[in-house]
């Protein structure tokens, strides 16, 4: 072909191969991400995307039915997670089983309950199989019926692993303590955060939830939670695990938020009980009880008279009612860790203001704090506001009955006279700021178990102003109770370190010691320990048949059983 048309003929396809590529490049750009997205090809309209360990391909969670339903009602509302009715391969669980060998623990959960019965019952505890019997219904001796809300049904039944008999009952939870109270042969479940004062918490197997401290462990209604995943998936799992973790409680019982207060009734050490300090030693009046106290976060004694280095030496056989105690006894007190003195008894004066004036700075140097009585009117009438793992506690106390000569005054050491307006006004501010109020009284003496109307009216009024718990001091003889809504008023508990052993004997030898229970910022429950004095000057814990029968006697006369 003649050169000239070897060059034309390239012209004519390098421009039909320009043109065509033209063409093209029109083509795709009249294509547009739209188009493609609304194309019919499954691949395209739902792109498969890579899990990541913050977006992992299986987001379920499975809570099994023995889970507290308010947990539930959590999770399935805030833990951003799948609930799924059946749990695969790589779902998280939270059930009462431990983990399997293919499986992560990410976290564990204790809830505890509580063995329950009303305030009045003289037993004291409760074995599992009894609980196991009502539950199974194969006994029912001591107990017919077993009480319990949905809630704490659904994890028992987990735990238990069956349907309960007849003779477990079911009441909503506002019902609970009625229905208890309408049954004294009945027994309820409840967790150990809605325990409240109208109720006596059993030990079981001799364990009780209100020991400090506590052998979680070994108590029998520690129930465990469990939070677990396949084992090879932690990285995924840990972002959820955490969400979870933030989202349920630990534990409903943290001792690190609970108080114990031991209050004791009369002490004088004087007399025949000085007698026998001097004679067998300051370890020997309190020996049998210390454990008590020493267990116990907050000490009180009302400790009646004051202390005087120039004491005449005890004589047993005097029948003078004035009173002092050597400086020297002060160790009893101390041994009992004494850390809160009440300082409403009628003999603070018996050897003049002066010697009270000295015995409350010998407090304030060995690490004791006072209240209803003081160096002045104003010192005597304030309250004690104290701070103990994280709980507001106040004490107020006031003498009702004097003498005149043991009043404080405007510029005279004593006890506080009662100022009933300015009394119920301080209980309401401290009500108010939220501090769980005792407030005791020095009130008229009689050898009875239970005051009458006459004598009720200041403690009732101080329930009503707010105080949780209301303590007669006075009583060298014990009394009984009474509640006001959940207000526990004790209306004497006795002596204490004081050697009445004679008239009338069965009264003034029994003792109470009250253990008082303040949870998170909640009077919930109190403890009646008893003892009985010996040896002119030294309780001991009643026996078993001793205890029995004193318990029943008071619970008689407070028309509570």
């Amino acid at each position: 072909m003649p050169q000239k048309y070897k060059k034309q003929s390239f012209r004519i396809s390098f421009n039909l191969a320009f043109i065509f590529l033209i063409i093209m490049l029109l083509g795709v750009g009249c294509t547009t991400p739209l188009q493609v997205v609304e194309s019919p090809s499954p691949i395209v309209t739902e792109p498969v995307i890579t899990p990541t360990a913050f977006q992992p391909a299986d987001n379920s969670l499975f809570i099994s039915a023995g889970i507290p339903q308010t947990w539930h009602a959590i999770l399935e509302d805030q833990s951003g997670m799948e609930i799924t009715e059946s749990p695969n391969a790589d779902s998280m669980i939270i059930s009462q089983r431990a983990p399997t060998s293919d499986e992560t623990d990410f976290g564990h959960f204790n809830l505890i309950y509580a063995a329950v019965v009303q305030f009045p019952t003289v037993d004291d505890d409760i074995t599992m199989e009894e609980l196991l019997g009502l539950w199974n219904g194969t006994t029912g001796d001591r107990y017919d019926e077993l009480l319990i809300d949905e809630e704490t049904s659904s994890v028992l039944k987990e735990l238990w692993g069956n349907d309960p008999s007849s003779k477990v009952k079911f009441n909503d939870t506002s019902e609970l303590l009625d229905a208890a109270w309408s049954n004294p042969k009945s027994v309820t479940i409840i967790p150990f955060d809605e325990i409240s004062p109208r109720w006596k918490v059993l030990k079981i197997n001799g364990i009780s939830p209100l020991n400090k401290p506590m052998k979680v462990t070994e108590y029998p209604l520690t129930i465990s939670f469990h939070l677990v995943g396949a084992k090879g998936n932690e990285e995924s799992s840990t972002a959820k695990a955490a969400r979870i973790i933030e989202l349920l409680p630990a534990t409903n019982r943290d001792e690190s938020k609970m108080t114990v207060v031991i209050m004791s009734g009369t002490t004088a050490l004087v007399r025949t009980t000085a007698y026998k300090i001097e004679y067998h030693g300051v370890d020997y009046p309190t020996s049998d009880v210390r454990d008590w106290f020493l267990s116990a976060d907050i000490r009180h004694v009302s400790n009646e008279i004051s202390f005087n280095k120039d004491c005449p030496d005890p004589d047993p056989w005097t029948t003078s009612l004035r009173f002092c105690s050597n400086e020297k006894y002060l160790p009893v007190l101390q041994a009992l860790g004494i850390n809160v003195v009440e300082l409403t008894g009628n003999h603070l004066n018996d050897y003049g203001p002066e010697k009270l004036a000295e015995t409350t700075s010998i407090y304030k140097e060995n690490g004791m704090d006072y209240f209803g009585g003081g160096n002045n009117l104003a010192d005597a009438q304030k309250p004690l506001e104290l701070i103990s793992n994280g709980n507001k506690i106040a004490f107020i106390g006031c003498n009702f009955v004097g003498p005149k000569s043991d009043f404080a005054t405007e510029d005279k050491a004593g006890s506080a006279p009662c100022d009933l307006d300015n009394y119920y006004g301080q209980i309401t501010r401290l009500k108010k700021e939220g501090y769980v109020v005792i407030a005791t009284f020095q009130h008229n003496e009689v050898y009875v178990y239970m005051f009458d109307e006459a004598y009720q009216t200041e403690f009732l009024e101080a329930a009503s102003a707010g105080a949780d718990i209301i303590q007669g001091s006075q009583a060298h003889f014990p009394m009984g109770f009474e509640f006001s809504g959940n207000a526990l008023i004790h209306y004497g508990l006795g002596n204490f370190l004081f050697d009445q052993m004679d008239y009338p004997v069965t009264g003034t030898r029994r003792e109470f010691i009250d253990r008082h229970i303040i949870y998170n910022g909640r009077y919930i429950n109190t403890e009646l320990l008893t003892a009985y004095l010996t040896d002119w000057s030294k309780p001991v814990p009643m026996t078993p048949e001793e205890r029995s029968q004193f318990l029943t006697d008071i619970f008689k006369a407070s028309k509570m059983r």
